[in-house]
């Protein structure tokens, strides 16, 4: 069976990362996302949305440095909100309050202002 083309094997990769709930650059290495911070909140983890060009939202772990001390007050200071970044995705572990892995998302692991 000949290999698949190179344009298949996107599409494929597509397919899979949908059914996974994964958008397609977190699986690509040091895949970045630009767009604007519009929102961070906490629970047992803390999460930032970003909004794209296209005005799709990205949630994923807050995992970067810039983000412990956001962390740790379990808040952001609000002139954050709608300022330009370009965020560093990976794939990030979700615990429950207890330290349990709850499973793995993605994740921003840099934060890049652009404001």
């Amino acid at each position: 069976m000949p290999w698949p083309s190179h344009a298949t094997s996107l599409r494929l990769m597509s397919v899979l990362a949908a059914i996974a709930g994964m958008s397609l650059p977190v699986l690509a290495q040091n895949a970045s996302l630009e767009g604007r911070i519009d929102d961070f909140h906490c629970g047992d983890n803390c999460y930032l949305t970003i909004v794209d060009k296209l005005n799709k939202e990205h949630t994923g772990l807050c995992t970067a440095p810039e983000c412990r001390p956001w962390n740790r007050k379990v808040e952001m200071p609000a002139h954050y909100i709608g300022k330009r970044v370009v965020v560093t995705l990976d794939r990030g572990v979700q615990v429950d309050a207890g330290g349990n892995v709850m499973g793995r998302m993605m994740a921003f692991r840099k934060i890049k202002f652009l404001d």
